[in-house]
């Protein structure tokens, strides 16, 4: 059986693809559920980008309360959380 595609999305560059799990992991894509876990802030990146411009970089790295992200960073939230 054929692992399903979704979408992938870099939260630094913006990149998208439809990818399986494991053509993401295999291409670098730092993505739930090879890396990190859903519902949960970690880097989610191409294989491209760095982790540095990612929301786990700036609340762990950078110590930003939420309050002081930008409404992207804060938009992004939303979505993993949701």
């Amino acid at each position: 059986m054929d692992e399903e595609r979704f979408e992938h999305w870099c939260e630094a560059c913006n990149t998208t693809a439809i990818l399986t799990c494991e053509e993401a992991f295999e291409a670098g894509w730092d993505s739930p559920p090879r890396m990190g876990a859903w519902g949960v802030v970690s880097p989610r990146t191409c294989g491209d980008c760095g982790i540095e411009q990612t929301l786990w970089w700036a609340l762990t790295v950078e110590k930003k309360s939420i309050d002081d992200c930008t409404p992207q960073q804060r938009q992004l939230l939303a979505r993993i959380l949701n």
